[in-house]
């Protein structure tokens, strides 16, 4: 009796010891896939004997804007994982986005993995002036996948983009205090007469400047917010809430719907986003006070732009004047306040595109032509593939299904 009691007890504690194990090991696996920081895992990279069939509801939306996957060998690179479809060196939203970027496209210096394409940057300060002036002079051997060669047009070209008031993506510089640059922006030295018709247009927005409002303020914003709101599932942290909301479409309606009483029942995930976006119109002040941005800025330049669009508009200021060509190779920036020699990281964090692919070299003269029609920078955003385009370390060979194979090109 004594010896089964004994037998009985070794049992229960082998018992314990299996329930334990299994436990700690669920338990570490779960970890490791919360740590993973955004590197997809999937079905193949765990056992057959932990893989489990889990029930998903039909309408369960899987978005992971963070998942990447690379494959590397001596002189290719596979990437894949969300990569948007219409990323391009303006256009980026996912990890997988701008590693992709990072080995096609050079920057000015050297940021992260990025190619960097000057040879020297000088910074001078005038404290007559007040003005800090940076002198960037490039690589002379930086070229394209054409072989053309990058020069001080091509960074002319891409500083101007980034100024026009038709740029609406990412990496936008009017808000730099670049010498010159407001006056370009507003067409004329006399500013606060063009801001007194911007006040007056965003405080009754015609049709034109409320599709524009809501086409590059209210819809992207709102677009981003969902995947927030996908990214939610993965962190444990936020178990309260997306337990009390397991479809990420009513997480989503609950956080930017909230007191509509909007129903979701039955319907796909691009309805009920389309319809969120609707209901907010234009009305970028309510949009701001949901996410807590201000888009004051982003509005201002879109009614800017409708205001510049007017034949009646008549451009006074022609160029930046902070911003000169010295020879084919070097440009200077010039700076309002005593700025360190970093600040060259602000000024250069873009990258760099060529005039050649990109823009119009009919349209340049370096005067008061930039390579595309002033205000009409969105033009040069639409329908433009990176693809035989890079200037940074890697070119894309192949695009099969959303994976991108990149071979390493001859220079470093």
């Amino acid at each position: 009796m004594k010896k089964l009691f004994v037998t009985g007890i070794i049992y229960i504690c082998l018992f314990i010891l299996l329930v334990a194990g299994i436990f700690n090991l669920g338990k570490n696996f779960n970890e490791n896939i919360s740590q993973s920081d955004g590197v997809a895992v999937t079905a193949e990279d765990i056992p057959d004997s932990s893989v489990q069939n889990t029930e998903v509801p039909e309408d369960a939306d899987n978005v992971d804007t963070g998942k990447l996957e690379t494959d590397k060998m001596e002189d290719k690179v596979v990437v894949k994982g969300d990569i948007s479809e219409d990323v391009t060196p303006f256009n980026y939203n996912t990890t997988a986005d701008k590693y992709l970027l990072d080995l096609c496209y050079a920057s000015l210096c050297n940021m992260k993995d990025r190619k960097c394409i000057s040879k020297d940057v000088a910074n001078t300060y005038n404290k007559k002036t007040d003005i800090t002036t940076f002198k960037i002079t490039l690589d002379e051997e930086a070229e394209n996948v054409s072989g053309s060669k990058i020069t001080a047009d091509d960074l002319l070209f891409n500083y101007y983009l980034r100024a026009d008031t038709g740029y609406t993506a990412d990496g936008g510089i009017s808000a730099l205090p670049v010498a010159g640059i407001q006056e370009y922006r507003y067409g004329t030295k006399n500013i606060t007469s063009v801001k007194k018709k911007i006040v007056k247009k965003l405080k009754k927005p015609d049709k034109r400047t409320a599709f524009l409002i809501r086409k590059h303020i209210i819809r992207p914003v709102l677009e981003k917010e969902y995947e927030w709101v996908c990214s939610l599932y993965k962190q444990e942290t936020y178990d309260y809430i997306t337990d009390k909301y397991p479809r990420k479409k009513d997480l989503f309606v609950y956080f930017f719907a909230y007191g509509t009483n909007y129903k979701t029942k039955g319907k796909k995930i691009e309805k009920v986003i389309n319809d969120v976006i609707k209901s907010y119109g234009s009305d970028y002040n309510k949009l701001g006070k949901v996410t807590g941005e201000n888009y004051k800025k982003q509005a201002e330049g879109i009614a800017l732009n409708v205001i510049q669009s007017d034949k009646k508009f008549k451009f006074r200021t022609k160029n930046i004047s902070g911003i000169k060509k010295l020879d084919d190779y070097t440009i200077s920036i010039d700076v309002k306040g005593n700025r360190k020699p970093g600040y060259i990281n602000r000024l250069g964090s873009m990258y760099i595109v060529s005039m050649e692919n990109w823009g119009n070299s009919a349209l340049f003269n370096g005067t008061d032509q930039f390579g595309f029609k002033r205000g009409k920078a969105g033009n040069i955003l639409k329908g433009k593939k990176i693809a035989n385009d890079e200037t940074g370390n890697y070119t894309i060979q192949e695009i099969t299904d959303g994976v991108y194979t990149l071979e390493k090109r001859g220079r470093e």
